[in-house]
Order: structure tokens, then sequence, then C-alpha cells
């Protein structure tokens, strides 16, 4: 009786928890209706972000960049809601929340995409400024450019549609390539060099050189037709095996080539007591082997003492172009210190003496210069400082002959056509700025077409001297100064119609709307004519200042492959 009264009420139990639960769910389904509204906007936030983060990927940001946010979002993703019977409200608050945190997750993602999108444009920005430096180089010294001249002006019409990472990056990767080729094109030249000196050796003691002659001439032509980095590899193999074929199958010229083995070496090591360095130990290898070239009398034994010059030689590469950098630096230094000690502008405005050379001194491309040497490790960075030196030597040169000029700003200068031609740019649309007469003269294949009077850089932020490329063009943009505000070089947001980037670091030629005069000492402190005085009152930024109507027609009378000398 008792257990089928147990089984009676133990039967009611079960019915009302039965009925509580049924109640508690239909509750929960009935309260869910607004909790189901915020989860799906969180599931659209996260759906969002994902779409993104693909996209970012797409455009090339690296995915290590972006670990930390997809770490985030897993964990994001891992939780989950409260269980609730009766209220929503926790439910709710956690999707709410979880919306939000997709959200700050995507305007994190788009600041990183925007910061890296500049980060890249910067890095293609620099990239395309150190091809150029090494195309002034080739062009200068005679070499075979026309290809890389090409790609350059590539890289610029790339330059001027990237829009993304990928982009940046792409430009680039086609930049350094191509200042390896062209390091590679100068040691292969002078590889060539050394050849053709054995030739004019092995013919001044009456050998037949003619199937030599035309190994060096068939490499010549392989030379200018050479693109990759591999191209010049395999001509340097080439040029080595001719070299040692034509001394194996000529065993009287040996004593020919060896005393012109050992004139190179010790030409080289009087070239390195010129620029002032220790000769002592490669005087000691000199007359190591001058002591081997006497026991040189057959063709293994000089494959041996060539051998071992070539390795002394190339020991002393290093030290004589670092000491040679060195060398012009300091003679570059001496130079732009003294003449602008001997030549200096006195302002009437403040009654203070400025010197006329400025942007060749420390705060323009003199730091510029200390800093590429003290960042310089191999015989090739010594070299392309070597080349940087001679360039900055040759503009100071030609700034300082401009300066005796008085031809009208407007007419052609004699120092502009030694620049068009030191630089071999009298076929090229070149942007010609005189620092010392304050002046743009705009040629078109060594044809003066238009010119106007600019302010440059002021004393402290001087615009900087040498031949640049265009990085960038903008119309309209806005400048915002890189410097915080209390600092004496800050500029709140300025508006500018017209800019064309010259160098990195953000130096534009551009329009100054807040100007009235140009020319002549407006490069330094004094009181504009008609312009706001708070800003016209003294050189700019280190950009170089047009005309706003002036600026509009340069701009549209040039373009990405336009080139900007300063000088």
């Amino acid at each position: 009786m008792v257990s089928g009264q147990y089984k009676r009420v133990s039967s009611r139990l079960a019915s009302v928890l039965l009925a509580l639960i049924l109640l508690s769910t239909l509750a929960s389904l009935s309260a869910c209706g607004g909790a189901t509204a915020v989860q799906q906007q969180a599931q659209q936030k996260q759906a969002q972000l994902d779409r993104s983060l693909q996209n970012a990927r797409i455009i090339g940001v690296p995915s290590s960049l972006m670990t930390p946010i997809l770490q985030q979002e897993q964990q994001l993703s891992a939780t989950a809601a409260p269980l609730t019977l009766f209220n929503d409200q926790p439910t709710t608050d956690y999707y709410r929340n979880l919306a939000t945190r997709y959200g700050q997750l995507q305007i994190q993602l788009q600041g990183l995409v925007q910061i890296t999108t500049d980060q890249f444009r910067s890095q293609a920005q620099r990239d395309m400024q150190n091809l150029q430096l090494s195309l002034t180089h080739g062009r200068t010294s005679g070499l075979p450019v026309q290809y890389f001249s090409q790609q350059f002006q590539l890289c610029q019409t790339s330059l001027a549609s990237a829009r993304n990472p990928k982009d940046f990056a792409a430009i680039s990767s086609k930049a350094k390539e191509a200042i390896q080729s062209l390091a590679l094109l100068q040691t292969t030249s002078d590889q060539l060099t050394t050849l053709k000196q054995t030739i004019a050796q092995m013919k001044k003691a009456h050998l037949d050189v003619t199937a030599l002659q035309m190994q060096y001439e068939g490499d010549q032509q392989t030379l200018t037709q050479a693109q990759q980095p591999q191209d010049f590899q395999q001509l340097s193999i080439l040029i080595n095996a001719q070299y040692q074929q034509a001394v194996v199958n000529t065993t009287q010229a040996l004593p020919y080539i060896t005393v012109a083995k050992l004139s190179e070496f010790e030409v080289k090591i009087n070239t390195l007591k010129h620029y002032g360095g220790d000769i002592s130990v490669y005087q000691k290898k000199l007359d190591a082997d001058r002591t081997m070239m006497q026991r040189t009398n057959n063709v293994q034994s000089y494959m041996r003492f060539a051998q071992q010059v070539d390795a002394d030689i190339a020991s002393m590469s290093a030290d004589i172009a670092q000491e040679e950098a060195h060398y012009l630096l300091q003679q570059f230094h001496r130079e732009v210190n003294a003449w602008g000690n001997a030549h200096l502008y006195h302002d009437s405005d403040n009654g203070q003496n400025y010197p006329l050379d400025g942007g060749y001194m420390q705060q323009g491309i003199g730091s510029d210069l200390d800093f590429a040497f003290s960042e310089a490790a191999t015989p090739d960075d010594y070299q392309a400082m070597v080349d940087e030196a001679n360039n900055a030597l040759f503009n100071l040169h030609m700034m300082e002959q401009d300066y005796n000029d008085h031809i009208p700003y407007n007419k052609v200068h004699a120092t502009d056509m030694q620049m068009l031609a030191h630089y071999k740019l009298q076929h090229s649309q070149v942007v010609m700025i005189s620092l010392a007469g304050q002046a743009l003269r705009l040629y078109q294949n060594g044809n003066l077409v238009r010119s106007f009077q600019v302010t440059t850089g002021r004393v402290e932020l001087p615009s900087i001297p040498g031949v640049w490329p265009v990085l960038d063009r903008k119309s309209p943009t806005v400048f915002k100064s890189a410097e915080p505000k209390g600092s004496p070089y800050w500029y709140p947001d300025t508006p500018i119609h017209y800019a064309i980037m010259y160098h990195s670091g953000g130096y534009y030629v551009h329009d100054s709307w807040w100007r009235v005069d140009y020319g002549p000492g407006t490069q330094f402190p004094h009181t504009d004519s008609g312009g706001d005085q708070s800003f016209a009152g003294n050189g700019s930024h280190g950009c170089v200042n047009v005309q706003e109507q002036q600026a509009a027609w340069l701009y549209s009378n040039t373009n990405w492959n336009t080139m900007i000398v300063i000088y």
C-alpha cells in the first residue's frame, strides 16, 4: 500500500517537474527574441571581420602582422553565451559585447592595413630613389644601362597606380633586383677592362690575339644584353674562363702578363696610400708576389701566381673603397664649409648672416652622406659611397659656378647644361632647380621650356641637392606636420593643390598659396610683401615652393618619368 502511494506521489512530482521544464523552455524561447537580433549582429560583425582579413591577405598584408588579430578572434569564437532559464539579459549582453569586440578588431585591422600600406609605399619610394642613384652612377660611368632605364620607367608607371602593400612590394622587389644587376654590371665591366688590358699586353709581345679579341667583342655585346643578376654572373664566369684559356694557349705572353698583374697590384697599393690607408700589409704581399713571379716559368706556375695576385688585390678592395669614400667625404665637408663661410647672405630683416650652401651642409645632404658611410659594410656599399660623394662634389661645384652666373633666371644657364650632360639627361624632361638662384627651369630634351622663381628650404631644413626621381604626385592633398605642436617646425594641416614628391621623407615641389614673394633671399627670414607672414616669412621645410598658378602648370606638364635635379 505504501509502495503504491509512493509511486503515485513520485508520478505527480515528475509531472510537476516536467511542467516546470516546459514552462521554463517556453519562457526562454519567448524571451530569446531580443537576444537573437544581437546574436545575428555579432555573427555579421565576425563575418565582416573574416572578409576583411581575407582581403588583407590578398592585398599583401603579411600574415605575421595579422596574427594578434587572428588570435583575439579565435579566443572570442571559443567563448559561449551563458545558460539562463528565465532571463535573457546576460545572453543579450554577451552577444552585444561580442559584436563590439569584433567591431574593435575590424577597426584595428583597418589601421593595420593603412600603416602597412604606408610602410610599403615608403619602402618602395626609397628603393626607387636608390635605383635612380645606381642608374645615375651607371650613366656617368658610361655603362650600358638602357634596359635598366626602361625598367625604372616601368616601375615609375607602377608606382603611379600602386594602391596596396602587394603593389608596392612588387615595385621594391623589381627595384632591388635592378640595383643588384647594376652592381654586377659594374663588376663585369671591370673584368672586361682587365681582359682588354691583357689583350693590349699580348699585342705588345707581338702575339696573335685575334681569337681573344673576338671573344672580348662578343662579351661586350653580351654585356649590353644582360638583364638579370644571373646573366652577369654567367658572363663573369665566361670571361674568367676565356682569360685562363688565353694564358694556357699562349705561354709566350706569360712574362708580359705577370708584369701587368704586379703593376695592377702596385697601382692599387698607391691608390690606397693616396687616400691615407695603411699599406704595410699589402706592401709585404706585393714583395712576396714579386718573389713568386721570379719562379713563374710555365703555365701551371703562372696560374698559381695569377690566382695569388688576384686574391691579394681582392683582399684590399674593401679597404680602398672605404678609404676613398672617407677621403672624398672629408674633402666634400671641407669644401662646403670653406665656401659657405666665404659666401654669407646678410639678412637685413634680422641682421644675421647665413651660408648660401646650406643644402650641402650637415642639415642637408651632408648628414645623409655621413649616415650612408656609417651604414656601409661591403665593398659595393663603399663604392656606392664613392659615387655619391663624387656626385655631391660635382653638384657643389656647379652651385658655386651658378652663384657667379648673372644671367637672368629665365634664361639657359651654363651649369644647367653641364648638369644635363654629366648625368646624361639631355634627352629627358628635367625640372632643374638652382639653389643659388632660387629658380626652377623646366628642360625638355635639353631645351628650356619655362622658368619660375621659387623658395627652397630654410637654413635649418634645406632642400636636398641631387638627381631625384618623381616618387609621388598628389592633387589635391593635405600636408600634416611630422613635428609635434610646440616645435618651431610644427605647422597646422595645410591644403596643397599640386605636389610632386622628389625625395623620400616628404620632400615635395608644391604650390604655396600663403606666399607672394619668391626668388633669391626668400629661403631666409624675411618680410613677405603680402603673404601670411607666420608661414611666408622664411624658407620651406625642405620642399620647393612655387607660386600656385605656376605649380598648376608644372603639375600638368610633367609626369612620373620627369627627373628633378637640385643643385
